[in-house]
Order: C-alpha cells, then sequence, then structure tokens
C-alpha cells in the first residue's frame, strides 16, 4: 500500500512492511509456504521480505530442493530481480524468485512496447493480470490486507483483481480489514453495501481496454480483456460473506471478526485456524501455500 493510501488509515509504509513479514514470519513458523506477486522498490514489501528471508537463511538446511523453498516472489512483465544471481543463488534454500511473463497471444509484441506508450500501458496491464493467474495457480489460499486504490498499473487495483480471480477459481480468501485500503472496498462490497469509492485507472490504461492496441482472439482470456467495474462489485456481492466463509472455513462470525480487529495476534490466529481447516478438511498433507497481497 503506498504512502497516499496508507496516511489516511494511520500506516505508513514501514509499518505496512512491519506487518506483512510478521504475518509471514507466522506462516513460516508453521512450515507453510507464501507467495507474493509484488514488485520490488526502495522500502517496499519485498525488500522488507528480502531481509526476512535473509536472516532465515541460516537455520534452513542448504540442501532444499527448489520446490521446498518457503519463500517465492513472482514478477509481472517486464520487471526483472533487484538481486543480483549471486544474491539469489546465497538465498535459495529460502526464497525463489521468477517471472511471470506475458499471455503467449501477446508476447510477440513485447519489443515494440519500448516505443509504444500505449502498447506498454496495455501489456504492463494484461502483464498484471496474467501474473494474478499465475499465483492463483500456485497458491491454495489468498491472504489480503491494504491494498493501493490509486496509482495502480493494471485494469483494477491489484487486490481487487487478485480476489476477484480467486472468487472466480473458488479459492479460499481471508481478508484482513486492519490496514484499510482495497481490502476494506472488498469486504463492503461483500456486505452488499457496493464500493466506498471508485477505480482511479490510468487514463492510458482504460483507454487501451476500450480500443485495444493489438488484435487477440484467444477465448481463454476473452473476461481479462474486458473492463466491467460494476460487474466486479457484482461479484463480490453474489459470493457474500456466507460464501468467503464457507471456502475459507472460518465462521461468518470469525471472518466479520477478521475484518474489523486491530489486534495483530488474533489475526494471526484467525488465519492459522483457518488455514489449518483448510488442511483438514482438504486433502492435503502438508502445508498449505497462500498467496500474500498486502499492495
Amino acid at each position: 500500500m503506498p504512502i497516499d493510501d496508507s496516511a489516511r488509515t494511520g500506516f505508513p509504509d514501514w509499518q505496512v512492511n512491519h506487518i506483512t513479514v510478521q504475518l509471514v514470519a507466522a506462516l513460516f513458523g508453521q512450515g507453510a509456504g507464501v507467495v507474493f506477486g509484488h514488485d520490488w522498490r526502495d522500502n517496499g514489501v519485498m525488500e522488507a521480505v528480502h531481509a526476512f528471508a535473509r536472516n532465515m537463511q541460516s537455520s534452513i538446511s542448504a540442501g532444499k530442493q527448489k520446490e521446498d523453498q518457503l519463500l517465492c516472489n513472482v514478477l509481472p512483465w517486464p520487471d526483472e530481480p533487484k538481486l543480483t544471481q549471486t544474491e539469489q543463488q546465497q538465498l535459495s534454500s529460502t526464497l525463489r524468485i521468477e517471472r511471470a511473463g506475458l499471455p503467449t497471444e501477446v508476447e510477440r509484441y513485447a519489443a515494440e512496447a519500448n516505443t509504444n506508450q500505449q502498447l506498454y500501458a496495455y501489456l504492463r496491464s494484461r502483464g498484471l493480470t496474467h501474473l494474478r493467474w499465475r499465483l492463483s495457480e500456485m497458491s491454495e489460499a489468498r491472504l489480503c490486507l491494504g491494498g493501493r486504490m490509486s496509482s495502480f498499473q493494471g485494469r483494477y487495483p491489484g487486490i481487487i483483481e487478485e480476489t476477484l480471480i480467486a472468487v472466480h477459481a473458488k479459492k479460499p480468501i481471508f481478508l484482513v480489514g486492519l490496514l484499510g485500503g482495497a481490502t476494506t472496498q472488498v469486504i463492503a462490497a461483500l456486505r452488499g453495501e457496493g464500493p466506498r469509492g471508485v477505480f482511479q485507472t490510468l487514463p492510458d490504461v482504460r483507454a487501451a481496454y476500450e480500443r485495444p492496441p493489438i488484435p487477440e482472439s484467444d477465448e481463454r482470456t476473452h473476461g481479462d480483456r474486458t473492463f466491467n467495474e460494476a460487474e466486479v462489485w457484482e461479484s463480490f456481492r453474489r459470493v457474500g460473506i456466507e460464501g468467503i466463509a464457507a471456502r475459507n472455513k472460518l465462521s461468518v462470525e470469525e471472518n466479520l471478526e477478521l475484518f474489523q480487529t486491530p489486534v495483530f495476534d488474533r489475526i494471526v490466529t484467525l488465519l492459522l485456524i483457518g488455514l489449518a481447516r483448510l488442511r483438514t478438511n482438504g486433502t492435503a498433507t502438508t502445508p498449505l501455500r497462500p498467496t500474500l497481497t498486502s499492495d
């Protein structure tokens, strides 16, 4: 969550990062893997997660295989890892970094984006949606807290689109209202209250969806190429709090508490209870791997 959003709820970036890392540590301590879709920016979430991974490295066996790494960061197109190859190798038993790339149908246009601003804005947005589907495929649950409602580069704010994808994929979703932001917009929609604000999608991005700069015909990505704010909120309203509860195995009352409690320890307890119930009620024999989204 950027400074302008977090300041409204009284949480500066450093505190958002601290809370995020505390959640990672709690999940890590239970043996759960965590997947991130954040980019790398100065004083951002991944900088804080990197520091955590570096501190934890000495307690993790250097002989772990790739699939055993407990932290994974998937980068959106065209971002590159901020860490050098040497630094990534040094953290290889704790943190893995991957590139999500672009949908197959649009990959061939990537080189042209360097000299075409509208095309870049569109491919960046399509790449973010592609990343978010990849995160959904890699994880068994989604944890959401905070999140920006402005200055984002996708068709919708990150947490909004990622929650929408999780809803369509019928994935368990845990919504933590502590940091406000886009997460509380989703919570309001689930309650049937409708949005308390509007998306401030970048003009270049909105124009690109209205008049796509490139042709696409792949039916599998048709839904990713549409822009319909009203349908987003209606999707959340239809699933409702009862639907979220049925999927994340917390009761309606426990979800309501997760939406509003200011007590961090209680948030952690509720998340671990839900994840434990999912494991017990499912077929998993190892700790679940959730995606944690805070921006």
